[in-house]
């Protein structure tokens, strides 16, 4: 075998074995076609590492605030907002942030959503989408007497 032989069997079962792993990982930026990268193009585009899933560490890693359940609409409107950008910032994926941000009920809020886990099923409520959670969590924490209250004082 030539030198340029063994190189391009080398370069092909490197980018064989690139192409591989993102596909475990679910991430094939910079694969051909056919799933295999015979470009050279080891790091992806432009060198750059694959992305990563959030983790549930790197979520917390961002402080995510608390929510107990006695607050009331307004810091239950303002929980939502500082979720959102704590999704945002630790870029989240949408199949993450139920069991994420469930993660950080306490008190009241957590007794509650315990309940839901019994009566529906762990895997029926962390499969809900995050603007589901959000309605369940409105409908249980902010009865529609307060919400009246509040738009009478307005």
């Amino acid at each position: 075998m030539t030198q340029a032989t063994i190189e391009k069997l080398i370069s092909d079962r490197v980018a064989a074995v690139i192409a591989q792993d993102r596909a475990i990982r679910g991430n094939t930026n910079g694969a051909g076609k056919s799933g295999s990268n015979t470009e050279g193009n080891v790091g992806g585009q432009g060198g750059a590492p694959p992305a990563r899933d959030c983790t549930y560490s790197s979520f917390m890693k961002c402080n995510p605030t608390s929510f107990h359940g006695n607050e009331g609409a307004i810091e239950l409107c303002h929980w939502f907002e500082k979720m959102k950008s704590v999704f945002s910032i630790s870029e989240c994926a949408e199949r993450n942030k139920v069991k994420f941000a469930a993660a950080t009920l306490q008190g009241r809020a957590l007794t509650w959503w315990n309940s839901q886990v019994a009566t529906l099923g762990l895997e029926v409520v962390n499969a809900k989408s995050w603007n589901d959670m959000k309605i369940m969590m409105k409908e249980e924490f902010c009865p529609p007497e307060e919400i009246q209250r509040m738009e009478v004082e307005l």
